[in-house]
């Protein structure tokens, strides 16, 4: 099981900087355009050094940064407890978890878990980054079980940052309390952890690992060894696990339709400004169909259903693995070949889907599952659909960095 350890964290130092003009969403969730917006909030912004003109410009950034004390190091290990505020349906909601180290494992030891595949050049930009400035500026998502919430039943005050970005308010606490740190790192000793987001992060750091052993060995333990993750309950209720809906350009949508009735029936009609989630009843089965003025809720058929759960009786669960099987036996259309000719987009909000769809387009919208099923997918080594979830909200870049240049870890609590 993995071992988790507290850590020396760099931070911004809040009397230098205004931390709400340097931290930023996940690197891998903006476009050039909100990528050029945050780094032009503040010469200090995390995106100059996760998102750089050059690595070797975010090295000298990061030098010049830790000479100017723009960035401080914690004087002692410490883990860092993240409560998460946001608005979903009218209510207020709330996510809490912990920043701390895991021991980097391999996929096949069973200890840490994917659930996606990974894109060997996606892992590319980010090794050398990694290996040019021996930094991490962003934590992977992780999650473990704790069906009691008892990790999570802690009351910090040593809050160290209160931040709100579109319109969710983060909230950074230091916990540097040894028995706190022992209690949660004995519990985590026991789990396994499920990777949420991260996973090209994740298989970056296991390359880079490699790399530093060949330079300084695999003894002691070093700074290398370990990853900073974000972690919490899979169990927390307000973990929210989206769905990821899409647009595809097709020449003849309205042919789509016609060919799934040999497949799917259609059980609802409405129009977008109507639509909810509580439409889909058979979640396993249902899914939307959008045009510019309306949407379909489409159930597959009960025996082709049973058809794709003898293929993989686990998949089977996921309307998204449901769906592309469905078009590639329906429409002879995988997926893969309309990205490749940049017929297919992305997105997470269902609004945003009503709000983008055009002529000769048509929107497929997913119901919402539980991170459940992301355990049972990852504990059967099995792989989601690319694209599959979109976990809300996202934690934020910049609020932690972590050390990574080959020190050992010998400092006792």
């Amino acid at each position: 099981m993995p071992d988790c350890l507290p850590f020396y964290g760099w931070r911004y130092n809040p009397e230098k900087v205004k931390i709400e003009e340097v931290v930023a969403p996940p690197y891998d969730v903006v476009g050039e355009e909100e990528k050029a917006f945050y780094q032009k909030k503040s010469p200090y912004n995390i995106f100059h050094l996760e998102l750089p003109e050059t690595y070797q410009k975010a090295k000298h950034l990061l030098e010049e940064w830790i000479r100017s004390q723009i960035l401080v190091k914690e004087p002692k290990p410490c883990l860092y407890f993240y409560e998460l505020s946001f608005m979903r349906e009218q209510k207020t909601l709330s996510r809490k978890g912990w920043i701390l180290l895991v021991k980097l494992h391999h996929f096949e030891e069973g200890i840490v878990l994917p659930h996606e595949k990974v894109f060997p050049k996606v892992t590319d930009d980010r090794f050398e980054l990694l290996k040019t400035t021996g930094f991490q500026f962003s934590q992977i998502f992780g999650l473990y079980e704790d069906p009691d919430l008892l990790t999570i039943s802690y009351s910090p005050k040593n809050l160290l940052y209160e931040v709100t970005l579109d319109q969710q308010t983060h909230h950074l606490y230091q916990v540097s309390e040894v028995d706190i740190i022992k209690e949660v790192t004995d519990y985590l000793k026991h789990q396994k952890i499920y990777i949420a987001d991260g996973h090209h992060r994740y298989t970056t750091a296991l390359r880079y690992k490699e790399y530093m052993e060949n330079k300084l060995g695999t003894t002691p333990p070093r700074d290398y060894h370990y990853i900073a993750m974000y972690v919490c309950p899979i169990e927390e209720p307000n973990l929210l696990m989206l769905p990821t809906h899409r647009i595809y350009r097709l020449p003849n949508p309205e042919d789509l339709i016609q060919a799934l009735k040999n497949w799917a029936e259609k059980v609802y009609t409405t129009e977008p400004i109507n639509f909810s989630q509580n439409f889909f009843k058979i979640k396993e089965r249902d899914f939307g169909i959008c045009f510019k003025n309306k949407v379909m809720i489409f159930r597959i058929k009960q025996e082709v259903y049973e058809r794709f759960q003898q293929k993989d009786p686990v998949l089977s669960k996921l309307t998204l693995y449901n769906f592309l099987s469905l078009m590639e036996q329906a429409f002879q259309i995988k997926e893969e070949s309309l990205k490749k000719q940049n017929q297919v987009e992305f997105i997470s909000e269902v609004r945003e889907v009503f709000n983008h769809v055009k002529d000769q387009e048509i929107g497929v919208i997913f119901p919402e599952l539980s991170p459940l099923i992301l355990k049972e997918v990852a504990l059967q080594g099995k792989r989601m659909p690319h694209k599959s979830t979109f976990f809300y909200p996202k934690i934020l870049t910049g609020l932690v960095l972590n050390e990574v240049r080959g020190k050992p870890l010998d400092f006792k609590l």
